[in-house]
């Protein structure tokens, strides 16, 4: 990796592929309220380094793949900072097969527009540490590798798992079954199982698969961009994702209405498959469409009024637990960023399905 630094602007040149991006080049900067600048970058453990930020503040690192003009930065991951240094693990060159990375960093969680369901606010700050997360909804294919490996080794499941092709996301598979294929795949591929079935208590320290938590969710949903409907901006269409255009919303424009017309081919679940859609900034593709997703979390409607900023992980206790995406169902509204939802664990239908994460250690 080359690693040059033009008029505060750090270039890195042969990052890994897959970084939410085909090029192999990107510029970072830092937008700060102070004098902050990016003081250096180390290749092998991804970390940046700024200095001169003023404790208390939060600094926007910025990214972009072409220099040419002013419009083509993003906003990559916020950094708040302690002290007058910064230090924040921005990428990996190296992460695990079909894994994004996701920085660590804080972001504005829940609905800046006010327009929905009021468990969607208040907006506050969280910050995440950095994670791995699946690029894809888990596949037919990959459910069905890992369930057949799981069932001979002594796993039951409430359901086998759907999927209308082997490269489509599988649904009907409820939170138990998701937990169970997690804890499956860790001991297949020698990991440390996260979860203690007999309790459903998760071990976050352990290095093995899990469900994301709604935090978790929603920052690698956002790629970096806060303040916004979806990953891309405050509009939808079809162009954009898979799910059931209406002109009910103002932000769907949508030329195409009702369900998406590259999928509805008259059998129940109009799913696609991996990889149709643009990704967003961090490389995932589907957040905002084609399956709904399972996440960790019990759900409290108010739970966002006593959230804690450092990695929530939900209510202690609960009834229900977290979806959050859209499927190909959904309406725009349900597309969302923050679109956050209760639904009982041992519930399954086919717009549910789930993507994983891991741990960075």
């Amino acid at each position: 990796m080359k690693i040059l630094r033009v008029a505060g602007v750090l270039f890195l040149c042969g990052i890994a592929p897959g970084f939410g991006q085909a090029n192999d080049a990107a510029f970072f900067r830092i937008s700060s309220p102070s004098n902050a600048v990016i003081a250096g970058f180390d290749p092998l453990a991804g970390t940046l380094a700024c200095s001169n930020t003023v404790a208390g503040t939060t600094n926007q690192l910025q990214r972009t793949y072409d220099l040419v003009g002013t419009s083509n930065w993003v906003n990559f991951v916020q950094l708040v900072s302690n002290t007058s240094v910064i230090t924040e693990t921005i990428i990996d060159l190296d992460p695990p097969e079909g894994m994004a990375f996701i920085p660590g960093g804080s972001f504005q969680m829940g609905d800046s527009f006010g327009e929905d369901y009021s468990n969607e606010q208040p907006v506050h700050s969280v910050y995440v540490s950095p994670f791995y997360m699946g690029k894809y909804e888990v596949t037919k294919a990959l459910w069905d590798e890992i369930h057949s490996w799981a069932t001979s080794h002594g796993y039951i499941f409430d359901h086998e798992g759907f999927g209308k092709a082997d490269s489509h996301p599988v649904h009907t598979v409820n939170w138990y079954d998701c937990v169970k294929w997690c804890n499956a795949r860790s001991e297949m591929e020698g990991r440390t199982p996260c979860y203690n079935i007999s309790d459903w208590s998760c071990d976050f320290s352990a290095n093995g698969y899990r469900l994301p938590t709604e935090a978790e969710w929603e920052k690698a949903a956002r790629g970096g961009l806060n303040g916004k409907r979806f990953e891309w901006g405050d509009l939808i269409a079809h162009g954009n994702a898979n799910y059931y255009g209406s002109s009910n919303y103002v932000y769907d424009v949508s030329s195409t209405q009702k369900y998406h017309p590259a999928y509805n081919d008259g059998v129940k679940p109009y799913t696609n498959p991996e990889g149709s859609f643009a990704p967003n900034a961090y490389g995932l593709y589907d957040m905002a469409g084609n399956i709904r997703e399972w996440c960790w979390d019990w759900y409290e409607g108010s739970y966002y009024e006593t959230s804690p900023w450092s990695n929530p992980r939900g209510a202690s206790t609960g009834l229900s637990r977290i979806e959050r995406g859209g499927g190909w169902n959904s309406y725009a509204r349900d597309c969302r960023l923050v679109r956050r939802a209760a639904v009982t664990p041992s519930f399954a239908t086919n717009n549910k399905g789930f993507r994983v994460v891991l741990p960075t250690n």
